[in-house]
């Protein structure tokens, strides 16, 4: 019998997504044992720091890293998209489950008309890619939010924002369905780089590598490396307004990307295929960074 210790973040999503993938994992494995370990995070402990710029790089995942390195832990549970685009030595992603719906949302305290938003309406966000796209359709007022997904949907109805922005995949994977929802269009709200997308981490060449492996959707995998290669090669971080999102077709890769300014003023957007994601994700890095400097 294989016992395995799983480490994971202790928010109520985090802790649904690590139990996710132990089922997936049990389901094949006859006898896996898997035992939770609970880390807190830079991000989980300061939770008053605002996400901006001095946020630490990796500040939901370093510890949990340095648990899997220090071997306090078999592998780790992330949301792919909280990852630095620079690898950790010594650690490998040894699966990418089948992903999640990548799309944000809107969540209202009334119902609103995404084409005809009430002039200053107050929405809570802390993410530079949702605040600039908001603000090149309505007169929008942004105010910075932290906490977890039903900390955030409990916000609007007592009346603190009049809407919040959140990833859909947060909310189905919690069972949360708000009653003024909108699905935000991806054409025009391209999501963040891995939104939707879990990265089952391990030690480079740890046996473990295996076992973890029967999970992994290879299209899932293409896509977030077609994405996080955009964003790695525009030397971008969280704090970057950009959106990415990759849709694979057998062997073919399509990514739209959207790249702002730093005050997210100005917008430039393309479209690049192929069948090397990393080769993808860099062409169209090169083309809209290009574009915006002219």
């Amino acid at each position: 019998m294989t016992r395995l210790r799983v480490g994971t973040r202790g928010s109520d999503l985090a802790l649904r997504q690590t139990r996710w993938v132990c089922d997936l994992l049990r389901a094949v494995h006859a006898g896996l044992e898997l035992e939770e370990v609970v880390i807190k995070t830079h991000g989980d402990i300061a939770t008053g720091q605002p996400l901006d710029t001095d946020f630490p790089v990796g500040g939901f995942v370093s510890a949990i890293e340095q648990a899997l390195l220090e071997k306090r832990i078999d592998f780790a549970v992330h949301s792919y998209k909280d990852l630095p685009t620079a690898v950790t030595p010594g650690l490998m992603i040894a699966a990418v489950p089948k992903r999640e719906v990548p799309h944000d949302v809107l969540v209202t305290l009334q119902p609103v008309d995404l084409a005809k938003l009430p002039r200053g309406i107050r929405l809570g966000t802390s993410s530079p890619r949702r605040a600039a796209q908001f603000r090149r359709i309505a007169d929008v007022q942004i105010v910075p939010i932290r906490g977890n997904v039903p900390t955030r949907i409990a916000k609007v109805g007592q009346g603190e924002f009049d809407g919040v922005v959140l990833a859909a995949a947060g909310l189905k994977r919690l069972g949360l369905q708000p009653p003024n929802l909108i699905d935000l269009p991806v054409n025009r709200f391209v999501p963040a780089p891995a939104q939707g997308a879990l990265a089952v981490q391990v030690r480079e060449g740890d046996a473990t590598v295996t076992i973890l492996a029967v999970i992994e959707h290879n299209p899932s995998r293409r896509a977030v490396e077609a994405e996080r290669s955009f964003l790695r090669h525009l030397h971008a971080g969280c704090h970057t307004p950009v959106g990415a999102l990759a849709i694979v077709n057998g062997s073919t890769i399509a990514l739209h990307g959207q790249l702002f300014s730093d005050d997210g003023l100005r917008m430039v957007e393309g479209v690049e295929t192929g069948d090397d994601p990393q080769l993808v994700g860099s062409r169209l890095a090169e083309r809209l960074a290009q574009e915006l400097r002219e």
